[in-house]
């Protein structure tokens, strides 16, 4: 009893738990063979196990060696001899198992699992010359097998020349916390793709007489409601084109970009596929194309995580704007917009991002010239693709007290000066009334920070008047 409450009790932790890591990309069929074992020749090139891999982003930052992972690659052969019955643990010719136990990757992050030859797109030979994609060994590579050679970890999966199909039936990668992954291991993202969405067929992704398939996590596209891909509403898949002029055998690459909230644990943009073609005349001019630019390019985005936004107006009539951010990921900029009303934003200045970080930064920005009443500020954070997000919306008042106008008459009462000390720059109307309201004079005149002294001629008598100057939504009055 104790074994089976814990398993629920890890279930879940899992269900509940936000995914640490989102696949961003899947090479389904590189150009050529997609594995030969290490050491067999490619013309002259000397193969190292593998040209498929998947493409991940980090939500957080991850030592393997600390907390482990696994990915599970999902090949889901049509003419399998391996029963569903465990699922993504299924192993054979169904699944294979790579174990992340060791490198480190920061929030943001973008990491690669796959095979040992670690090309963008795989290769072709020509009159015995090998032209080979772009070299991605200086990537972050977490995982590279001989997987033509050897069986997947934990003995899930044997040697293959294939992780993934690329015929038209669905295949899929997952990624688990930890390495031990089970008939009932939820894992924390699952990504399939087919040759049709939804799939047209669930017969060999899903046994619903034994429940047995692929479970899903709650993700994009998923529910753990219906348990397994290929139930109830779990069909979606990502196409990949299939015949004549295709991505089949031309260096395939399926680019997912969509923006996940590592916050809330939640797409704000579900993931989209886009079908890269890398190696469509297997040339050398095709060889030298693409560079992992490419594949790294309009993958998903993890959002600007801002943590306080403040403004607060000061004794030199100006307003300082500070705000923080956890962390950032693609941040081009700030553009700083302001409203007199909180409705109708225009900006007004703008702070350089600092691209990626996983680390807190702090910034600040100082109107200098405030509206006089409420100012209303908002963020609007720019990614270098042009994205754009807006943060909520703070004030700050810059106001007028009661010694900051006096009035003084000329003897024969024909003018008066009025020494008004502004909060802002600005124009300001001076207007007087009689006590009864009757407006007398009006003027509007520009007036800055600080003191300033406006004459207004007007014939006055000796009854009792108010002077009343109006600045943006502020007011001050004085009888006299």
């Amino acid at each position: 009893m104790k074994k089976l409450l814990l398993t629920f009790s890890l279930a879940a932790m899992l269900l509940s738990a936000k995914a640490q890591i989102v696949i961003t990309g899947i090479m389904y069929d590189p150009r050529g063979t997609d594995a030969f074992t290490a050491g067999t020749a490619i013309g002259d090139y000397t193969s190292k196990g593998g040209f498929e891999y998947a493409q991940f982003r980090a939500t957080q930052n991850i030592d393997f060696s600390v907390t482990p992972y696994s990915v599970v690659f999902c090949r889901n052969p049509a003419a399998t001899t391996t029963s569903l019955q465990n699922g993504w643990a299924a192993g054979g010719d169904r699944t294979y198992k790579m174990d992340l136990t060791s490198g480190v990757v920061q929030k943001g992050d973008v990491f690669y699992v796959g095979g040992l030859d670690k090309r963008l797109a795989g290769y072709v030979t020509i009159s015995g010359v090998t032209y080979l994609t772009a070299d991605m060994s200086t990537s972050k590579w977490i995982k590279a097998v001989d997987y033509a050679t050897n069986s997947g970890d934990g003995g899930i999966g044997t040697a293959t020349t294939a992780l993934l199909p690329n015929s038209g039936n669905p295949g899929g990668v997952a990624v688990f916390v930890g390495t031990t992954v089970t008939s009932t291991t939820v894992p924390l993202d699952v990504a399939f793709f087919s040759s049709a969405n939804p799939i047209t067929s669930v017969t060999s992704v899903y046994n619903s007489t034994s429940q047995w398939g692929y479970l899903v996590p709650n993700n994009d596209f998923y529910s753990t409601t219906d348990t397994f891909f290929g139930k109830g509403s779990n069909t979606k898949t990502f196409v990949y084109p299939m015949g004549t002029g295709s991505a089949v055998n031309n260096g395939g690459f399926l680019k997912l970009g969509g923006d996940y909230d590592t916050n809330s644990n939640t797409w704000n943009v579900p993931r989209s596929s886009t079908t890269l073609v890398l190696f469509p005349n297997g040339t050398q001019a095709d060889a030298d194309a693409f560079t992992v630019a490419a594949i790294e390019t309009g993958i998903t985005t993890l959002p600007v995580s801002l943590t306080n936004f403040t403004a607060k107006a000061n004794k030199q009539g100006t307003i300082n704007l500070a705000w923080s951010t956890a962390s950032e990921q693609n941040n081009s900029h700030f553009e700083i917009t302001r409203s007199a009303d909180g409705k109708t934003f225009n900006k007004i200045g703008q702070v350089a991002g600092s691209n990626n970080t996983a680390t807190g930064k702090n910034y600040s920005y100082t109107d200098a010239n405030p509206i006089a009443g409420v100012n209303y500020y908002q963020l609007k954070q720019v990614d270098f693709d042009g994205t754009s997000a807006v943060s909520k919306v703070t004030f700050a008042k810059v106001g007028l007290g009661t010694n900051d106008l006096t009035v003084g008459m000329s003897s024969n009462r024909t003018s008066l000066t009025a020494n008004y000390n502004a909060s802002v720059n600005g124009k300001a109307t001076f207007a007087v009334y009689t006590v009864a309201g009757a407006k007398v004079t009006s003027v509007e005149q520009p007036v800055t920070a600080g003191s300033n002294q406006i004459t207004l001629p007007v014939a006055l008598g000796n009854s009792l008047h108010i002077l009343k100057v109006t600045q943006g939504t502020e007011s001050i009055s004085v009888k006299f």
